[in-house]
């Protein structure tokens, strides 16, 4: 039908125009996300660094990184309101201008309490670009390839976080833990000219919510609890798989450190393999769904997430650490794109924005309190810990998705 529309109705310019305007905007939006996800990783590879330098405890740690995400994620309910009635390539670009002076700014801190205060600017800055671009995404995407978007995406996102986590930890110890900021900056920079370039001239029906109405005070609240009703079976997943995301990039070089005697190179190289596997996956995710259904995807990914985290508690052999991060990286990595898909056929386009950042601020409330919590059980009963709650938690959920299974095959149909 859609063939049929194109070739009636339109001409063939005018189609590759749109097709145009929608590759424009998913390249736009995945260098952005490549920047956001690399810069914001970096902090964790170096908390090894930071502990011996500054004499943080785990609690502390649990501090900078809990009130880090709580910051992330108060800024992403607003945003993502904004980002439905804003336009979102200035909003969006805003944040990666925001980002690249927070990184700046972090290469002045000598202390626990100025570098918790400039992760919270970080982090208010990185509550851009995820319910703002995913919500573009799905948005321009949602009628057509929504998977394949999603994929892509998410894949560039990983591949900016691949390349922080394996190039981090060798800057430092060449030339101190200050120049990978310096590098980063410039990098936010250059994706912020490119990203502008790349949008400019884009039709304002891309950039704006035509479809955004106002909604009467008093059903307000009745419309928020519609939108979270629609979305309320793939809440704890978003929320095991920002959690997995935090607690590895966050403490597992910790636990290395602890219980290895790998440099900080070699568990950047580790941390890296997990992460560069995720990103390959990502990149054929949609024909990983067509082949396995995201259904099942969905499923075996948080039933993998759950016994690679039991089995971090465990092994230390680096063979044994090689194999965990390969299959975590497949499971992790997939459960986002499966995730936002779901939740992209779930939502109206008036109200994208509001509902990835909702999902996104659940996501990251979940993490927040998980991240906290594995910094106090640390110091109390050891670094293993937080990958055995991570192990459990991504276990019931995968229960949760065997047992609810019949409410999401209608969607894949």
């Amino acid at each position: 039908m859609d063939a049929f529309i194109n070739k009636s109705f339109f001409t063939e310019e005018q189609v590759t125009t749109v097709m145009n305007d929608k590759n424009r905007i998913l390249t736009t939006v995945g260098i952005y996300h490549a920047f956001n996800d690399g810069s914001v990783v970096m902090i964790p590879i170096l908390f090894p660094v930071f502990k011996e330098l500054f004499d943080l405890s785990y609690t502390q740690i649990g501090i900078i990184t809990g009130g880090g995400l709580l910051i992330t994620l108060i800024t992403q309910v607003f945003i993502g309101i904004a980002s439905d009635k804003k336009n979102r390539r200035l909003l969006i670009s805003t944040g990666i201008l925001l980002l690249s002076a927070s990184l700046l700014i972090i290469t002045q801190v000598h202390d626990f309490l100025t570098l918790l205060l400039f992760i919270i600017i970080l982090r208010f800055s990185a509550g851009f670009f995820h319910p703002i671009g995913v919500g573009w995404i799905s948005k321009i995407y949602k009628k057509e390839r929504i998977d394949w978007a999603m994929g892509i995406q998410s894949a560039l996102g990983d591949f900016g976080a691949f390349v922080a986590i394996l190039t981090t930890a060798f800057i430092v110890e060449i030339k101190g833990w200050s120049y990978p900021f310096y590098i980063w900056v410039i990098i936010g920079v250059f994706c912020l000219i490119t990203g502008l370039s790349l949008t400019y001239n884009i039709k304002e029906k891309y950039l704006v919510n035509m479809k955004n109405v106002n909604t009467k005070p008093k059903n307000s609240l009745a419309q928020e609890w519609d939108l979270l009703k629609k979305i309320k079976l793939f809440i704890p997943g978003a929320i095991i798989s920002g959690s997995t995301w935090g607690i590895v990039v966050s403490y597992l070089p910790l636990l290395l450190v602890e219980r290895t005697t790998f440099s900080l190179s070699i568990i950047g190289v580790i941390i890296s393999i997990w992460i560069g596997v995720g990103t390959i996956s990502c990149i054929f995710y949609g024909k990983i769904i067509s082949f396995l259904g995201r259904k099942n995807v969905i499923i075996l990914s948080y039933t993998l997430i759950g016994f690679m985290g039991l089995s971090l508690t465990i092994f230390t052999n680096i063979i044994i650490l090689i194999i965990i991060m390969i299959l975590l990286g497949i499971s992790s990595f997939l459960s986002f794109p499966a995730i936002f898909s779901y939740v992209s056929e779930k939502t109206e386009e008036a109200y994208e924005g509001k509902v990835f950042g909702y999902i996104f601020t659940l996501q990251l409330g979940g993490a927040t309190i998980l991240l906290f919590l594995s910094g106090i059980t640390s110091d109390l009963w050891g670094i293993w810990t937080p990958f055995f709650m991570l192990g459990v938690l991504s276990l019931l959920v995968a229960f949760l998705f065997i047992i609810q299974q019949k409410k999401i095959i209608p969607i894949e149909s």
